[in-house]
């Protein structure tokens, strides 16, 4: 009887070590990603907090905002690279409890983001409190566990000027013909930059110009209202695309100065080192002056020169 028992035992030990020993050979178990999809076929994404909300959507290959303007394209690319196969490592707690504490409940969330292809949801969850730098904790809108995943809340901003495309106002590629309304054209020619009227171009000043409009950056939309106010420049500008019109305005009020395209539909504000530099007459597209040194001969050396 008592070999019977030992036997047993020995057969139950054999037992685990050969358990261990095929789970050994499986190797450590890896958790499946928090999120999984694939973000070149999302078109809509709407980002919320408990008092206000954005929506951006795709169409055509662009990404625009609800009031029509251009939306950032690249910022929004960033955020959907972020969030596509985020790894949530293991849960950091499972308990409703602890999902309040961490702010990821319907009652107690610092950020809902939603990502969308079509009707097809492809996240929908709480961004929360954050355990350490750059990381957040996140669960499901439905429920489930918490997580703590790489993201940052500020990444999922729900302002407008967040998610803006700041570029909006340059042209599609250079400029090829350009008229200050009122005062003078430019022109790129055969031969180079030519003006109407007729003047003598420092190429390099008329280049540096240009330059300023195709690299133009607004900062935000802005909620000043213009009224009756005259702009202090109008430019009609050619570019691949065909023309535009841009006008510049300078409120003297606040000092603020404001840029309206033709192409888009809002007003918007530059910074006053930007907007002021946007403004030049011809003569400040002219060749410096030649210095000359004044010679001036006095009595004594006429004498001398005699002597």
């Amino acid at each position: 009887m008592k070999q019977i028992v030992l036997a047993g035992i020995l057969a139950v030990q054999v037992l685990i070590v050969v358990l261990i020993w095929l789970l050994s050979l499986q190797g450590p178990a890896t958790p499946e990603p928090f999120l999984q999809f694939d973000r070149t076929t999302v078109d809509r994404l709407v980002l919320s907090t408990a008092d206000e909300s954005i929506e951006l959507r795709r169409e055509d290959d662009k990404w625009s905002m609800p009031d029509g303007n251009p939306a950032d394209e690249r910022k929004i690319d960033r955020l959907l690279e972020r969030l596509e196969d985020v790894a949530g490592d293991w849960p950091v707690a499972t308990s409703e409890g602890t999902a309040k504490r961490f702010e990821v409940t319907e009652d107690t969330f610092q950020k809902h983001v939603a990502v969308f292809a079509g009707e097809e949801s492809f996240a929908d969850i709480y961004l929360g409190t954050s355990p350490s730098f750059r990381k957040a904790h996140a669960r499901s809108v439905k429920g489930g566990p918490v997580y703590a995943i790489d993201f940052s809340n500020h990444e999922a901003s729900t302002t407008l000027n967040s998610w803006l495309d700041k570029s909006l106002l340059r042209p599609t590629g250079p400029i090829t013909e350009f008229e200050h309304v009122g005062n003078y054209s430019l022109n790129d020619g055969e031969d180079g930059w030519e003006s109407l009227p007729e003047s003598e171009l420092d190429v390099s000043k008329v280049r540096s110009y240009m330059d300023r409009f195709e690299s133009l950056t607004v900062f935000e939309l802005s909620e000043i209202e213009i009224g009756d106010a005259e702009p202090r420049a109008q430019f009609v500008i050619s570019d691949e695309a065909g023309s535009y019109t841009l006008s510049v305005y300078y409120i003297e009020d606040s000092e603020d100065w404001l840029a309206h395209s033709d192409r888009h539909v809002s007003y918007y504000g530059l910074a006053s080192y930007v907007g002021s530099e946007l403004v030049k007459d011809l003569s400040d597209l002219a060749p410096d002056e030649e210095e000359t040194d004044d010679v001036i001969i006095t009595t004594e050396d006429i004498t001398d020169e005699t002597d």
